[in-house]
């Protein structure tokens, strides 16, 4: 998916009122009209690489009782596989772990503690969605390399949960902001790296 690309319309990114022409449209025409199911999304800015099952590849059969058509069903079996294993601890499929990369400002250390040093960590904390509720987050993050000038730091994110903004927000918290992040970052800074030093902020 490139970015600045929306996964699907939703009333949430109002990409239908900007006339826009989110990914499974795109991949519906590039198809020849066939349809696509997405097994999981990025957000609007994110860039990487999204798995789909064609939706005619999907076996349901009104015959068949529901665990027959679960078993057989694409669409289903990936989802699941690519389900969160902490929210899905029962199911023995559930291992799947999807890993961002994050490029954040900061130079990976916080209170005069080394981040890269701590290795993988947790860091549990709870997060307002859309709606104003709060529910608890999870994310583990692992500083890979980060460096004084400029400030700038690596790090690999594995989400959990799948709340709002939750890696951005959950970085924001560590005082290591996306750089590029206009909701969560510091626009001075994300202006500063786009105009001196040609980060295109929406490539992340």
């Amino acid at each position: 998916k490139p970015p600045s690309v929306v996964c699907h319309h939703s009333t949430y990114t109002a990409s239908r009122s900007r006339n826009e022409t989110p990914l499974l449209q795109r991949l519906r025409n590039a198809l020849s009209g066939r349809h696509v199911n997405l097994i999981h999304r990025l957000d609007r800015g994110a860039s990487g690489a999204l798995l789909v099952t064609y939706a005619d590849d999907d076996t349901n059969n009104d015959d068949d009782d529901d665990e027959e058509n679960a078993a057989n069903n694409a669409t289903a079996v990936l989802t699941e596989l690519f389900s969160s294993p902490r929210r899905n601890s029962s199911s023995p499929t559930s291992t799947t772990r999807k890993t961002y990369v994050a490029f954040v400002r900061g130079n990976g250390i916080l209170h005069n503690e080394s981040l890269p040093d701590r290795g993988w960590f947790v860091v549990t904390r709870p997060i307002k969605d859309s709606n104003g509720v709060t529910r608890n987050a999870t994310t583990s993050f692992r500083f890979v390399a980060g460096q004084d000038d400029p400030r700038c730091s690596i790090v690999l994110c594995r989400p959990e949960t799948g709340r709002w903004h939750q890696v951005r927000r959950h970085l924001n918290g560590l005082s290591h902001p996306i750089l590029g992040d206009s909701t969560h970052g510091s626009s001075r800074t994300n202006r500063e790296w786009k105009e001196r030093r040609g980060l295109p902020s929406e490539r992340l």
